[in-house]
């Protein structure tokens, strides 16, 4: 694929560049990118995944401090706003597990942008492929995951890292989720006890949110041999993941998943002509076969008749709502019990919910803008590894009404648009 418009992004041309100033030549270390991203699910067994994220950060900001003329993406700006908005929510925070949560998400969203720095960055230290290959090792433990759950059921245990945690902390859903591993949720949603995959992450909406983000991490390493993967393996992987894709019963990963392909599928099909357009529909076709000839078809028909999570989600939007009008510039900091019985706390059902409700309009506005700016400086890509990346980013703004990012997608999202934007770069 090729794009012979694509700006660079070298200081010659800031007008249309997404980066601010040129980067120093001096290689960064690979070893805290693999640690974070491609040993999550030993850090899940361990209890460790949702803390590895920020203490991995530590040696890459640490690297990066020495490091000068740093490259900066546009979109910083809105992305400086959120975190002030995040350190001006801490006034509505009213208890100490509370304030855990805060501070675990704030030392989250720090991590996050050091990571972001370090893969812009990286060049020869941190290579794209690299990077690539991390993502792609996740998304098959993922897939693998989503096995697990059918074989494990709702198997959970307390992880060596839950014994090391005071009482008090464990107060917080949050931590404690993070802190008790387990593959699956036994929930009867469509009449039948369905196990929900879940491993390695610690929700099974996480589970359907992250294979849905990973998935285009696949097909990069599909379109780049230095990923080093076999393309058979790859392919394997993805036709193996439509199964637990489909048992998750996860509208939210059907719906994302679906239309950031068909949105793949368009954009390669403007570029690549007849022949890109040809295995798009063969692909499809594929997939419709396969849900008529299996049982998947009608589990995937069953689920979409069954909207009876839909009312919830509509009086949980309504009470974030309702409850930023009460603190419309900085919010609460943290979700709150909901009032009507049953349901979740407010804030805890999508991230532009839980950003507005916890982080005020100001929060809700910086993030979403963040993510926008990004998925505008990457939409022309002169790569095929390039433009999957920019569709991880779609994916992921098609997930924020409905899915939280926290920790893990948000890591996955600042790291695709890190890798579209160096490979935009290196390839102009």
């Amino acid at each position: 694929m090729s794009d012979a418009s694509v700006a660079s992004l070298a200081t010659h041309e800031p007008a249309r560049s997404p980066v601010r100033r040129r980067e120093a030549e001096a290689p960064l270390p690979l070893w805290p990118v693999t640690l974070m991203i491609a040993w999550l699910p030993l850090w899940f067994l361990l209890g460790l995944s949702g803390f590895t994220w920020v203490i991995f950060a530590a040696p890459m900001g640490a690297s990066l401090v020495r490091r000068r003329g740093l490259v900066t993406p546009k979109g910083t700006g809105w992305w400086i706003a959120f975190l002030v908005a995040v350190l001006g929510s801490v006034a509505g925070i009213d208890s100490i597990a509370r304030l855990s949560g805060w501070t675990l998400r704030f030392g989250y969203y720090i991590a996050a942008t050091i990571m972001l720095l370090y893969i812009l960055n990286g060049r020869r230290g941190v290579s794209t492929s690299a990077v690539i290959r991390a993502f792609a090792m996740l998304w098959m433990a993922t897939v693998v995951g989503g096995y697990l759950a059918f074989i494990l059921g709702d198997l959970s245990f307390r992880s060596p890292t839950a014994y090391l945690i005071p009482g008090a902390l464990l107060d917080n859903d949050l931590i404690k989720a993070l802190v008790t591993p387990s593959f699956a949720d036994l929930q009867d949603i469509i009449g039948v006890p369905v196990p929900r995959p879940k491993a390695p992450f610690p929700y099974t909406n996480s589970w359907g949110s992250m294979l849905a983000l990973l998935t285009p991490f696949g097909f990069m390493a599909l379109a780049d041999r230095r990923v080093g993967f076999s393309p058979t393996l790859v392919r394997f992987m993805l036709a193996a993941s439509v199964v637990p894709a489909v048992i998750s019963l996860n509208r939210g990963l059907w719906l994302s998943l679906g239309l950031g392909l068909v949105y793949a599928a368009l954009r390669f099909g403007v570029a690549g002509g007849s022949r890109a357009i040809r295995n798009s529909i063969a692909v499809a076709v594929l997939l419709v076969i396969t849900f008529v000839v299996t049982p998947l078809g009608d589990l995937l028909l069953t689920r979409i008749d069954t909207g009876h999570s839909n009312q919830d989600r509509t009086e949980l939007i309504t009470d974030a709502i309702e409850g930023t009008m009460e603190r419309p510039v900085f919010g609460w900091g943290a979700p709150r019990p909901n009032d009507r019985p049953g349901l979740p706390s407010v804030g805890t059902h999508g991230q532009i919910w839980f950003t507005m409700f916890s982080h005020g309009f100001v929060g809700m506005i910086g993030y979403m803008g963040t993510f926008f700016s990004f998925a505008w400086y990457t939409r022309r890509q002169p790569t095929v590894a390039g433009m999957w990346a920019h569709v991880a980013i779609i994916v992921g703004l098609l997930q924020m009404p409905y899915y939280l990012h926290v920790p893990h997608q948000l890591f996955t999202m600042f790291a695709a648009a890190a890798l579209a934007l160096r490979l935009r770069s290196d390839e102009a």
